[in-house]
């Protein structure tokens, strides 16, 4: 069954995620870190050609294979992966696990499975349903702790919708 349109700019995917409610403060800073230093490689410019250096395309492979080596170590296990609609104010997505209006929390987002670049976004629950097939989360992005993270998060949720639009997924 479709999930319900998002009232912004949105694509659909089926992305390894988890609900994690009301983390504690230490939890939140490490998130907002991992999360902004996540949102700068999946907002880089998607433009392979921008510099024909060979020399730097192998440095770029190698720490590419050192980071996801350091990633798949620390995230040996990922969420299962979920049927959502991701926009830039709201996410809506099946799930095993109920949740009530209002519960705060973590939405955990692995976009590159098996990758292990987790997004961790700041969310409150607006509607859960539950379904014969599980439960349909909506839930409202709270504002990123950095500026350049909100453009970021932007870009890529735009460079998601434009790809789906050119796959005539949209």
């Amino acid at each position: 069954m479709p999930l319900p349109e998002l009232d912004t700019v949105s694509f659909d995917s089926c992305f390894p995620l988890r609900f994690h409610p009301a983390p504690d403060a230490a939890t939140r800073a490490a998130a907002q870190l991992e999360t902004g230093l996540a949102l700068a490689v999946l907002a880089a410019p998607q433009d392979q050609d921008s510099d024909g250096s060979p020399l730097l395309q192998r440095l770029e492979a190698k720490l590419d294979f050192v980071l996801e080596l350091g990633l798949l170590a620390r995230y040996p296990q990922l969420p299962p992966p979920h049927p959502c609609r991701i926009g830039l104010e709201a996410v809506i997505w099946q799930d095993e696990q109920p949740a009530s209006a209002g519960d705060s929390g973590l939405l955990q987002l692995h976009p590159h499975a098996p990758s292990g670049y987790p997004l961790y976004l700041f969310v409150t629950i607006a509607a859960s349903e539950a379904r014969p097939d599980g439960h349909r989360h909506l839930a409202r992005l709270q504002p990123l702790h950095h500026d350049n993270d909100t453009r970021r998060w932007e870009r890529w949720v735009f460079q998601q919708h434009r790809q789906h639009i050119g796959k005539g997924k949209a």
